[in-house]
């Protein structure tokens, strides 16, 4: 029997640390993970792909897993030079090796590559294994409204520290196109899985973009989501604040009613069963098990279950 061939959706923290588990229970070169390039930011001319760099450097095993992006035992030299010594306001926190990443990916799309072709030379280079394509070679962002002003993502989670009011989320550019890799992937997978990432901001643009939306409505393969909320409470990041921005309760029924159209199960907490009649009622199967990703054994333990799930 064939290894099935795994697609991830991904943004740059709860499904990365799913994925550590993932290349310890099947050949990483069965996986294909399509990241969120939405909160894409230009620091300096430089071109950083925060939730692509995180897959990346988890993958080449380079994560800093204490804070969950950027690369271990990185320096931070050149920021700390633009503030002490150039008096720059700089809040946006890139480490220096960091830095050289994102200086070769700016180097390589100047020579006129796209998304795509940088992402598989980048991955190339780090000896990674599987397929790491972002979700769009096109530019688009994410986009925070708050009663004063538009912020972009960066700017509403590091420059204010999400301490601002949120009137709504949104996705600023071409939503009408993705890439024929990304539907390729999407078309040939036997699993496909919506990782435990920030539902509006990780997850949100990628199922922004028509066509792929099309192709998971479409997809045969399985389709499984890992509900980022336990209870009434997120795990991590903004999206208690994005959800109420939508007009969603903070509960694992706001993901499936963001999902809904492209899933066959959807796995929730253990603690979580009241949930199960309202999920079987959408006609999505319910999966009930302990959701937390504290090690990589409980990675594996849980990708070893949404696999078992099919």
């Amino acid at each position: 029997m064939n290894p099935p061939n795994v697609v991830f959706l991904s943004g740059g923290t709860g499904t990365p640390k799913l994925l550590q588990g993932a290349v310890n229970v099947i050949d990483a070169r069965n996986i294909t993970i399509i990241g969120n390039t939405g909160d894409d930011w230009n620091f300096y001319g430089l071109h950083v792909s925060p939730d692509v760099d995180s897959i990346l450097l988890t993958l080449a095993d380079l994560i800093d897993t204490e804070k969950w992006w950027g690369i271990k035992d990185d320096t931070f030299n050149l920021v700390d030079f633009l503030k002490e010594q150039l008096k720059e306001d700089v809040w946006f926190n890139l480490g220096d090796f960091d830095t050289g990443l994102c200086l070769y990916r700016s180097y390589l799309l100047s020579q006129g590559r796209n998304l795509t072709e940088v992402t598989e030379i980048i991955g190339k280079r780090l000896n990674i294994q599987s397929r790491v394509l972002p979700m769009a070679n096109q530019p688009v962002q994410t986009k925070v409204r708050t009663q004063e002003q538009t912020l972009h993502l960066q700017e509403y989670w590091i420059k204010y520290k999400g301490k601002v009011q949120v009137n709504n989320v949104f996705f600023e550019g071409d939503l009408r196109n993705t890439t024929d890799h990304v539907l390729e992937a999407i078309q040939n997978a036997d699993a496909i899985i919506i990782g435990p990432s920030n539902p509006i901001s990780s997850l949100g643009p990628i199922l922004a973009l028509q066509p792929l939306r099309e192709a998971l409505q479409k997809a045969s393969g399985y389709r499984i989501a890992i509900s980022p909320i336990i209870g009434t409470n997120a795990v991590s990041g903004p999206t208690a604040a994005f959800l109420k921005a939508w007009g969603h309760e903070v509960s694992p029924i706001a993901i499936l009613e963001l999902f809904h159209d492209v899933l066959d199960a959807f796995m929730i907490h253990k603690t979580d069963a009241k949930y199960t009649d309202d999920i079987t009622g959408m006609g999505i199967t319910p999966i009930l098990e302990d959701i937390y990703i504290h090690t990589k054994a409980d990675a594996a333990r849980l990708f070893e279950r949404i696999m078992d799930s099919k």
